[in-house]
């Protein structure tokens, strides 16, 4: 009777520790990772960071505010930080590491959560070897005619519709600049400062042969044409504004003054911004945006202390993603705040998008793929013995009733047979069910 009652509680027993398995340790379940991403990390002595969390759930990625981190980095060479973030809505947050004087060695982070119980990345932070983007130039590509040479330069790269920038035309005559000149600005879908009843404009030109004029952009094709005349002599320009469509514009007359403000031409919450040089990720943050009476999103944030010599040209970078990957991301050229007036009168507009320095997710994968593989022993370790179990007392009662003159050994190998089949079955479930 006793034989009878432990061969009818041993199933219910390796069921209870498979569905413990198949539901607890080895689940198919969602698992989070860290990212760093960054520019170049050699030769500075302060690193700026962007640090992202992801969930992962049957291979399919989607971001994760998970709170308060924590950053480790130590250098090869001992000089070690340890900074705090938390993760905004987007579940990204920015760091600043400055290990007070400049690197040359390898640099290595551990990323954790506030409990510093699970490690979300750790390994080397691989400095970006390819930091820019192409610049487009703030020359205009278009046809000049006529004796007097005419250029036309964006005077920060590029323009944003419907915001205001500046249009700069050069006027030269055999390569010497054209003073006194008489310029004439026409532009369709645009709006030019100072504008006659034909909509054109007019300025003269300076000493260098340079003259400006305000336009306001209102289409993202739109073509401008130039007139020069002095004493007699013309030429003529015809080219394409460089207008990029969805780009948020940094407004220029706050600079100076320690402001970036920052305007959207399409309501969002959030905009992105990097601030950088062509060596080095000096500044990130994320710019919280609100709608303005013209429809407009407009946010603003006070000029950030960074580190550099003060002599290399700087950019804004700014995106509506952490990554930089939309279309309308643009890299405004700017002058530091204070600085004196010896800015060119045209930059190159430059976009400057983060690279992925260290990735804590293959190594995710890789514990929770260890997880579910020693689930799957548990359950196999678990259904084999409750399968010798039960063979063992089927045997023992087999022996008793032969004992009593009852001959049953075929029906002890097609119970033994079945039992290992079902065991068998069970197991493949418990296989196919975690191995995700």
């Amino acid at each position: 009777m006793r034989s009878q009652a432990i061969l009818l509680a041993i199933p219910s027993v390796a069921m209870t520790v498979v569905g413990f398995a198949l539901f607890g340790p080895g689940s198919i379940r969602p698992f989070d990772a860290a990212q760093i991403w960054g520019g170049p990390t050699t030769g500075l002595r302060k690193l700026s960071l962007r640090v992202a969390v992801v969930e992962r759930m049957r291979g399919v990625d989607s971001m994760h505010a998970v709170g308060g981190l924590v950053l480790r980095a130590r250098a090869d060479d001992g000089a070690e930080q340890l900074v705090h973030c938390r993760t905004r809505a987007d579940a990204t947050c920015d760091v600043e590491i400055d290990f007070g004087r400049e690197l040359q060695t390898r640099i290595w982070a551990t990323i954790t959560g506030d409990n510093e119980l699970e490690t979300l990345a750790s390994g080397e932070i691989v400095g970006a070897s390819q930091w820019g983007g192409a610049t487009r130039p703030a020359r205009l590509v278009g046809q000049a005619t006529g004796d007097l040479r005419v250029a036309l330069y964006a005077h920060r790269g590029i323009f944003a519709a419907p915001f205001r920038d500046e249009l700069v035309a050069e006027v030269t005559r055999d390569g010497a600049p054209v003073p006194g000149a008489t310029l004439t600005f026409h532009a369709d879908a645009a709006e030019l400062d100072g504008a006659l009843p034909d909509a054109s404009a007019r300025v003269v030109t300076d000493v260098a042969g340079r003259g400006s004029v305000g336009i306001k952009p209102f289409t993202h094709t739109l073509e401008v044409s130039i007139t020069a005349e002095a004493s007699g002599v013309t030429g003529a320009f015809d080219g394409v504004l460089p207008v990029i469509p969805g780009a948020m514009w940094l407004d220029p007359t706050l600079i100076k003054g320690g402001t970036l403000r920052v305007t959207s031409p399409v309501p969002r919450e959030i905009a992105y911004a990097t601030l950088a040089t062509g060596s080095a990720r000096l500044w990130g943050a994320a710019v919280t945006l609100e709608s303005n009476s013209m429809g407009f999103a407009s946010g603003e944030v006070p000029w950030p202390t960074i580190d550099d010599s003060g002599q290399s040209p700087l950019w804004l970078t700014l995106s509506s993603d952490p990554r930089g990957s939309g279309a309308g991301t643009v890299g405004w050229p700017i002058p530091r705040p204070g600085g004196k007036d010896h800015e060119p009168f045209a930059r190159e507009e430059r976009a400057f998008r983060d690279k992925l320095l260290l990735d804590g997710m293959p190594s995710a994968e890789q514990r929770d793929v260890a997880r579910r593989r020693r689930a799957r022993t548990l359950s196999a370790v678990a259904l084999g013995a409750a399968a010798v179990l039960e063979g063992v007392f089927l045997a023992e009662t087999s022996r008793q009733k032969e004992e009593m003159g009852a001959r049953s050994w075929a029906r002890l190998a097609i119970a033994i047979a079945t039992i290992v089949l079902a065991f068998a079955a069970i197991e493949v479930v418990v296989m196919w069910k975690t191995a995700g």
